[in-house]
């Protein structure tokens, strides 16, 4: 599923992004998973650890948030939601859809920016 979905999403435009993201150190528990991104690369650690790079970068359509980012590796393939709305006390809510061979996960947490 998620390799017709990336296809789609790397023909969309990058000038879609109202503003670029700040490098993001995410998480989420139960289960538990991380994720940092920088300007063109991500580490994406859920039951195995990839490093995995930033394709495309979009924006709402009209809006400046929520952002998606797309993140590709040999082996690994993600869609990252990110929405500037407060979660625990990170300013930033994500939600990362990916999938372990044909079943799709949802993992959802939190970002803060890192410095």
């Amino acid at each position: 599923m998620m390799k017709h979905i990336l296809p789609v999403l790397a023909t969309l435009p990058a000038s879609g992004l109202a503003a670029p993201l700040p490098p993001l150190a995410c998480h989420g528990d139960t289960p538990d998973w991380a994720l940092t991104l920088a300007e063109e690369t991500a580490q994406f650690t859920f039951q195995r650890e990839s490093q995995m790079t930033i394709p495309h970068q979009t924006s709402a359509e009209g809006r400046d948030w929520p952002k998606a980012v797309t993140l590709i590796s040999r082996n690994d393939t993600a869609i990252v939601i990110i929405d500037n709305l407060a979660c625990n006390e990170a300013p930033y809510t994500v939600h990362v859809l990916t999938q372990r061979g044909q079943t799709p996960i949802l993992l959802t947490g939190c970002c803060t920016a890192m410095e």
